[in-house]
C-alpha cells in the first residue's frame, strides 16, 4: 500500500490536489514546493483543469495568483473530495492492518510540554502501533486545516462553539498574571486584572486561542490592554516578562521561570477550557476514531481532572 498521504493523492487525484494547493497558497511556486513537484507540472495541470471546467480557477496578480469566482466556488468541494480520499486511505489501512494507521493531530504550542505528551503516552499504551503526525499552530489555523481535511483532531482552547464539530472538555486550566519578580504586584496573594490596567502587556498574536481568552478577560475587567509586544509562542512571552518588558496572562509554567512570578487572578474568572475537537460532518479514519473515543472516555482522567 502507498505509504504517504502525498503519494496517495498524487495517484488518485493529481489535478485536484494541485488545484487545491494553488488556490490555498495563491502562488504557483509555493504550491509546487508544498506538493514536491516541478512548477511546470503545476502550471500544466492548472491549464488542463481550466480547459475541462471552461473557466480559469485563478488569475495572476503581481507575482502571485488569486482565486477567480470559479476557483472560490470550486475550492470547498475540492477540499472535501481530498478529505474523503484521505479517509479512504486510512480505511484501507485499517482493513489491511487494523492495529496500525495514523492520526493527524493538531494542538496549541502551549500544550506541547505537558498535556499532549501525557495524552499520547496513555493512548499509545493501549494502541502501540498507531502513528501520529503532529502539527502545532494558532487555534484558528488548526481548525481551518481540520475543516479542510488535513487534520483529524485538534486539542485547543477555548473550545469553539460550532455545530459542525464534536468536542470534549479535557481540562479547566487556571490562568495567572505573570509579572517580573520585582514587580509591585508580585508580593500579593491574588490580584484583580484591573489592577494591572496601566501596565504594558505582552500577548500572543491574533488567531491564537489564548489571545482570544486574554482579550475577553480585559473586556470583562473594563479596559483595553496596552500591548508592548505580540509574540508567536508562550516561551517567548515568559522570557519577555522575566526581563521586565511587560506583564502577561499565561497558564502556569511546568518549570520555574527565572525572574517571573505567577499571580492568581481573583477577577475576572481566569481560566480556559481545554478540549479535543473533531469534525461532525465527515467520518474519521479508524485510528482517529479510536483516539476520539479515548479522549471522551479517559482524557480528563489522564490530565488529572477526575
Amino acid at each position: 500500500m502507498i505509504d504517504s498521504d502525498k503519494d496517495w493523492l498524487a495517484l488518485m487525484a493529481p489535478n485536484l490536489a494541485i488545484a487545491v494547493a494553488v488556490l490555498e497558497e495563491e502562488h504557483v511556486t509555493r504550491a509546487a514546493n508544498r506538493l514536491g513537484v516541478p512548477q511546470p507540472t503545476v502550471s500544466h495541470a492548472l491549464r488542463r483543469m481550466n480547459d475541462t471546467i471552461g473557466a480559469p480557477l485563478v488569475q495572476r496578480v503581481g507575482r502571485g495568483v488569486v482565486p477567480t469566482a470559479a476557483g472560490r466556488a470550486f475550492l470547498p468541494a475540492a477540499r472535501e473530495a481530498l478529505a474523503t480520499l484521505r479517509a479512504a486511505r486510512q480505511e484501507l489501512a485499517d482493513v489491511i492492518d487494523p492495529e496500525q494507521g495514523q492520526v493527524c493531530l493538531g494542538f496549541l504550542h502551549t500544550l506541547g510540554v505537558r498535556h499532549v505528551p501525557r495524552l499520547l503516552d496513555a493512548f499509545l499504551a493501549a494502541h502501540p502501533d498507531v502513528r501520529f503526525a503532529l502539527t502545532q499552530g494558532p487555534a484558528l489555523t488548526l481548525l481551518d486545516r481540520m475543516r479542510a481535511g488535513e487534520i483529524d483532531v485538534v486539542i485547543t482552547a477555548p473550545i469553539p462553539e460550532d455545530k459542525a464539530l464534536h468536542s470534549v472538555v479535557l481540562l479547566d486550566e487556571q490562568l495567572f498574571l505573570a509579572v517580573p519578580a520585582w514587580h509591585r504586584l508580585a508580593q500579593r496573594e491574588t490580584v484583580e486584572l484591573g489592577q494591572a490596567a496601566g501596565e504594558r502587556f505582552i500577548a500572543l498574536t491574533l488567531g491564537h486561542g489564548l489571545r482570544q481568552v486574554f482579550d475577553e478577560m480585559c473586556a470583562a475587567a473594563g479596559f483595553q490592554a496596552d500591548l508592548a509586544f505580540e509574540g508567536e509562542d508562550v516561551a517567548t512571552l515568559r522570557g519577555l516578562v522575566g526581563t521586565g518588558l511587560g506583564v502577561a496572562v499565561l497558564p502556569g509554567s511546568p518549570a520555574p521561570d527565572e525572574g517571573v512570578t505567577y499571580m492568581p487572578i481573583g477577577h475576572p474568572p481566569a481560566h480556559r477550557l481545554l478540549g479535543g475537537v473533531w469534525p461532525a460532518t465527515r467520518r474519521l479514519p479508524p485510528p482517529a476514531r479510536r483516539f476520539t473515543e479515548f479522549l471522551t472516555q479517559s482524557g480528563c482522567e489522564v490530565l488529572g481532572e477526575r
